[in-house]
C-alpha cells in the first residue's frame, strides 16, 4: 500500500473513531440538574478571567477567546461557567458558519486554575467538574461535527461548515 493510501486509510479510521466517540458521549454527557447545580455553585467561588465571544454577523464567523493572561489563560471556575454560556450562544446562533477558538496574549491555555482544582480535589466534585466540562466541550465539538460529518439537513444544515478549534 502506498504512503498516501495508508494515510487515507488512517484518516477514514480516525473519522470513524470520532463519530463513534461522539455517539457514545451523547449519553455520557447528560448530567442531572441537581449535580450540575452543585458544581456550578462551587465553580462560581473561583472568579477570574473571561471567555469572550465576538460574532461577526456578515461573515458568520465567531471568535471565542480564552482570556486570563495573568494565569497563562488557565480556566478558573467562573470561566468554565462562562464557556458553557458561550457554547449555548453559539448553539442558538443561526447565522454561524465557523468558530475560531484562541487564547489571549499569545498563549492558548495552560489548563485549569490550580486554586479551583485544589478546592474541588475530591472524587465526587472532581467527577462533577469533569462531566460539566466534557458536556460543554462535546456540545462545542458537535456544532462542527454535525455538519462536517454530513448531517445532510435538519437544524444544523448550512451552519458550521468549517470549524477551527484547538481543544
Amino acid at each position: 500500500m502506498s504512503v498516501c493510501g495508508a494515510a487515507r486509510c488512517r484518516l477514514i479510521q480516525t473519522r470513524g473513531a470520532v463519530r463513534r466517540a461522539l455517539q457514545q458521549n451523547r449519553t455520557a454527557c447528560g448530567h442531572t440538574n441537581g449535580a450540575a447545580e452543585s458544581i456550578r455553585e462551587k465553580l462560581q467561588a473561583f472568579p477570574g478571567g473571561s471567555i469572550d465571544l465576538q460574532k461577526q454577523q456578515e461573515s458568520g464567523v465567531a471568535v471565542l477567546t480564552v482570556n486570563n493572561p495573568a494565569r497563562m489563560n488557565a480556566f478558573s471556575g467562573g470561566m468554565m461557567l462562562e464557556l458553557e454560556q458561550r457554547v449555548h450562544e453559539l448553539e442558538t446562533w443561526t447565522e454561524g458558519k465557523a468558530v475560531i477558538v484562541q487564547g489571549a496574549a499569545g498563549t492558548f491555555c495552560s489548563g485549569s486554575d490550580l486554586n479551583a482544582v485544589r478546592a474541588i480535589a475530591n472524587p465526587h466534585d472532581g467527577m462533577k467538574m469533569c462531566e460539566f466540562m466534557q458536556n460543554t466541550l462535546t456540545r462545542l465539538l458537535r456544532q462542527a461535527a454535525a455538519h462536517l460529518h454530513g448531517s445532510g439537513g435538519g437544524k444544523s444544515a448550512g451552519r458550521w461548515s468549517r470549524t477551527h478549534h484547538r481543544l
